[in-house]
């Protein structure tokens, strides 16, 4: 399938279902682009059930004869949670499941001329659909929240290949798998593969003669030597890209595209093996939902979560908990050497026999669409901290390693002695209570948590944010206590010899139901906050960056003597760092040099802890400062204020280069700061949006400052891009305060995609 159109633009979206909308429009509609949601919501206390609705999105297709001698194909890339479609008013087929990808043949239903296409969606939370049946603690959202995809191809066409491979002494040996769909009777084709670097240059190339089965098969490809390939891996992540060409007498009648890397994986109880390198696993959890929008943001959003949990948190794994994620997401993963543990949808509920055919189709959706990624290294097939059910995850763990024999299967328990079906037994384990932070067992054993006499390869997939809810402007002992958890668990981690490594939970805040959370429909279980803000805890991952590449380091203080609990001095705090060691000035007193802590020898840089006060509470209070040091050097300092008061308002911008043919969307950050641009947690301000040009805020255009910090997404609106390149504005006001109101400029550009 080839040249796709991008079929975003010009819905229109109806928060109700009627049989006439099938032919028929009606006055009360809403315009509006995707991806989208059915009931934008506020960023807090609000009721889950207000996008529990049954909607309705209508868009015309003009068809032209010329595509009516091909066959029209539509893709829904996600939409939550069940639809019907139908193309002028009857019934094209249904899918389940908010997660996975669905695909169309729309032909026979299809008239030159304009066609109607309507989704009837149904958002509640179905007890026949993973994950829902019983409580869940994140929320789904509802409607068309991911891309649509119009395709016109020929009669038969490549539906997707995997690109299958054995390394064998340092050659790649290819064995692509081609899923063909044929609408017609049985033919002869030639498959012409071509495998490309990533520079362009033509690795291999090579044909093959094929016989396309009428409807839909499979079919593997002869066996292609590709001599000495790069391999991926996370610290080199390399990508070749696969041009499939569908021939037929020397006519072309298709062609895909596929982007890969090479790679073998091994998780034994010994650890995990990238290409016979040990890589102890030190990731996040990730939900997928934004602020307001929950699901429904596009490419730019999903690949900067992508660089945010590699390039800023460092982390070397994801686990998509709980649930497929973006395409757009995985892929920058690939890109970036973003290790991936891949799951399906659920949350420790297993409903009825529907329930169990859809999580089986669930298991086989997820493997056949994420195949090709290198950066996945598991298949998580076993609901999420569900109980045991040796028939269902039987089956389960057989199909996953019967579509892929190449990754090991894994499923998260929250209970010891679970039979294990899977390769890896995966534990989300909150033994550590940061309650407690003396505490001394911070999880559990291998031999403890399987039940097993025998070692097995063991992970942990969660731990600390459901037993310690920080938020960003709680006080700075809290927000302490939680980095500090997450500094002991990682360091333990990393000696253990039972443990593959561990995944906190994890990396965003994010909205849930009544039944859990902090009352007002947020767990604030992130190392950052839903703005993607980082707490202290974010900085345990980001300290362990090479010094080379980037100098960290944050103290865990706000510099003053009545934060704390217990005392009026300013320790005990943190600071995370890669530095080799530090200098803090206090009270007008001489440096006092202090080195990283032995008590956390499991990370490659420990933080350092200050634990007693340079002078006294009685010392007359005056600036200070902390320096770092590397190889004998000062290369970083932060400076404090005796009487710090509000100076500036620094504004960030992700990106300044927004594309307005479809809804492309940035993130800007505002941080308000004294004069030495040290961050007023407690500052109580709002900061006021306005746009100018073809770009809107999503969400309120009055925001609080929470943490210090007030962060939002503008999207670009295409109804209003004229089509040639212009520049936006985002003026951003700090409100009742003599702050300069600020400017950031967006230049809006075409892209090159063709859009719907």
């Amino acid at each position: 399938m080839d040249k796709p159109v991008l079929w975003n633009l010009n819905w229109k979206f109806y928060d109700y279902f009627e049989e006439n909308l099938l032919t028929e429009d009606s006055d009360r509609c809403s315009d509006v682009n995707l991806p989208h949601t059915v009931k934008e919501l506020p960023l807090s206390y609000f009721s889950h059930q207000e996008t529990a609705m049954i909607s309705t999105y209508v868009k015309l297709l003009s068809v032209t004869s010329r595509m009516l001698e091909n066959r029209i194909i539509l893709v829904f890339d996600g939409v939550m949670t069940y639809f019907e479609l139908f193309v002028n008013g009857q019934r094209a087929g249904e899918h389940k499941g908010g997660y996975s990808k669905s695909m169309f043949d729309i032909t026979g239903l299809c008239k030159e001329g304009p066609n109607r296409i309507v989704l009837r969606v149904d958002s509640h939370e179905r007890e026949d659909i993973p994950p829902f049946g019983y409580a869940i603690d994140y929320m789904t959202y509802g409607g068309i929240y991911r891309d649509v995809w119009l395709y016109c191809c020929s009669q038969v066409f490549v539906e997707r290949a995997l690109i299958r491979y054995d390394l064998e002494n340092k050659n790649a040996i290819l064995k692509p798998e081609l899923f063909l769909d044929n609408s017609g009777p049985e033919c002869s084709l030639t498959a012409d593969i071509c495998l490309k670097d990533k520079e362009g240059a033509i690795v291999a190339s090579y044909k093959r003669c094929i016989q396309a089965a009428p409807g839909k098969s499979s079919i593997i490809l002869e066996p292609q030597c590709v001599p000495s390939p790069i391999l991926w891996d996370p610290d080199n992540p390399y990508l070749y890209t696969v041009d499939i060409t569908l021939e037929s007498g020397g006519r072309v009648l298709d062609r895909h595209h596929v982007r890969t890397g090479f790679r073998t994986v091994a998780c034994t109880p010994e650890g995990l093996f990238i290409n016979n390198r040990k890589i102890k696993i030190m990731g996040l959890n990730r939900h997928q939902s934004f602020p307001y929008v929950g699901y429904a943001m596009g490419r730019r959003a999903q690949e900067k979560d992508a660089d945010i949990l590699k390039n800023y948190l460092n982390a070397n794994t994801v686990r998509t908990s709980h649930y497929m994620q973006s395409e757009y997401f995985l892929d920058r993963c690939d890109e970036i050497g973003l290790l991936v543990f891949s799951e399906i949808p659920g949350w420790g509920h297993i409903g009825g026999e529907e329930f169990k055919k859809v999580m089986m189709q669930d298991v086989e959706s997820m493997i056949l669409t994420q195949y090709n990624h290198p950066g996945i290294f598991i298949w998580s097939i076993h609901i999420n901290e569900s109980l045991d059910d040796d028939q269902l995850y039987t089956r389960a763990n057989a199909l996953a390693h019967k579509l892929d024999s190449s990754r090991p299967t894994t499923g998260v328990r929250y209970i010891t002695n679970s039979h294990l079906l899977e390769d890896v037994y995966s534990l989300n384990d909150f033994t550590y209570s940061d309650c407690n932070p003396d505490g001394t067992k911070l999880f559990k054993g291998r031999r403890e948590a399987t039940g097993l006499e025998y070692p097995v390869p063991f992970m942990i997939t969660e731990f600390s944010g459901t037993a310690f809810p920080t938020k960003l402007w709680d006080s700075a002992d809290k927000r302490t206590t939680h980095a500090r958890a997450y500094a002991r668990v990682y360091s333990h981690s990393n000696l253990s010899k039972d443990l593959l490594g561990i995944i906190g939970w994890c990396a965003f805040d994010y909205n849930t139901h009544a039944d859990y959370g902090s009352g007002d429909k947020i767990c604030y279980h992130g190392v950052m906050d839903m703005f993607r803000i980082p707490k202290y805890a974010a900085y345990v991952l980001r300290s362990q960056k090479n010094p080379e590449q980037e100098i960290v380091m944050e103290p865990t203080t706000e510099f003053s003597r009545g934060d704390n609990k217990g005392n009026r001095l300013v320790s005990p705090f943190m600071v995370l760092t890669n530095c080799d060691y530090i200098e803090v000035e206090m009270y007008g007193k001489p440096p006092v040099r202090y080195y990283p802590d032995n008590r956390y020898i499991g990370l490659e840089h420990p933080p350092i802890e200050i634990e007693e006060e340079i002078g006294v509470w009685q010392d007359l209070w005056q600036d200070g400062s902390i320096t770092g040091y590397y190889k004998g050097k000062a290369v970083i300092q932060k400076k404090f204020l005796r009487d710090s008061s509000l100076h500036d308002m620094e504004v960030t911008a992700d990106d300044t280069r927004l594309y307005g043919d479809y809804t492309d969307a940035t993130r800007v950050v505002c941080r308000v700061t004294d004069r030495v641009s040290t961050t007023l947690v407690y500052f109580p301000g709002i900061i006021q949006v306005e746009t100018n040009g073809p770009i809107q805020v999503i969400g309120p255009s009055a925001i609080p400052v929470r943490g210090g910090c007030a962060a939002f997404w503008v999207k670009t609106n295409p109804q209003s891009f004229s089509g040639n390149a212009e520049t936006a504005e985002v003026h951003i006001r700090l409100t009742d305060t003599p702050v300069e109101k600020k400017c950031v400029k967006i230049d809006v550009v075409k892209s090159d995609m063709e859009v719907g």
